[in-house]
């Protein structure tokens, strides 16, 4: 639910606030009022945080004795308050930002540069191609912010903890080596690879046909 949500908003407010921007905002560079849409469609995804929150908890081995199912994760952060809901988000509003500007941005230059389509199914091999390579890409690059992330978000109650500061104790945890920074990534890389093929080429066969 949560992920069908999230691609909802990403890129139904990406097509929106696109054609919104260059109608109102004449004489912008294409990229940079795409650019400013990809970086409004990510801020706004950001509400979706408190599902996020629990994902997270749920996937924590740490809690494992503590929740069985999403009701109990929420229950427990309630007495907290509601920022409570929303920690992790500084490291989430920056990794969809970084990642919908690139997304979006890379999407056309990278299936310019693929063989021409002249059939349906052509193009959706280039799309499924060109959103693979950029979720794998852009899924490996963020992959430290990830961990960050998971690290703020796997914390319940207590001060709430900057995200530079969680990262520097996780760079010295890791024995200030940027390979074990991003130790776990491959497996991510390999999944984004295929599911962000996926939502790409259904994404562009749906603005066909719609």
């Amino acid at each position: 639910m949560q992920k069908t949500t999230t691609l909802a908003l990403m890129f139904g407010l990406y097509e929106d606030l696109s054609r919104l921007l260059r109608k109102h905002v004449s004489g912008a560079p294409e990229f940079a009022t795409r650019s400013v849409a990809a970086l409004l469609a990510g801020t706004t995804e950001a509400i979706l945080t408190p599902l996020e929150r629990v994902q997270t908890l749920l996937q924590d081995h740490k809690h494992h004795d503590k929740f069985t199912n999403t009701y109990q994760a929420f229950r427990a952060l309630r007495c907290h308050g509601i920022a409570e809901y929303y920690r992790g988000l500084v490291p989430i509003l920056f990794r969809n930002g970084f990642s919908n500007i690139l997304f979006f941005g890379l999407r056309g230059p990278i299936k310019e540069h693929l063989p021409t389509a002249t059939t349906n199914s052509e193009h959706l091999v280039n799309d499924f191609i060109c959103g693979g390579v950029l979720g794998a890409v852009l899924g490996f690059l963020s992959f430290p912010i990830n961990v960050v992330k998971a690290r703020i978000q796997s914390q319940i109650g207590g001060p709430f903890q900057s995200f530079p500061m969680v990262f520097k104790t996780i760079w010295l945890e890791r024995d200030r080596n940027l390979i074990n920074l991003f130790r776990g990534a491959h497996l991510n890389y390999h999944r984004s690879l295929i599911s962000w093929g996926i939502i790409n080429a259904t994404y562009e066969f749906l603005l066909k046909i719609v």
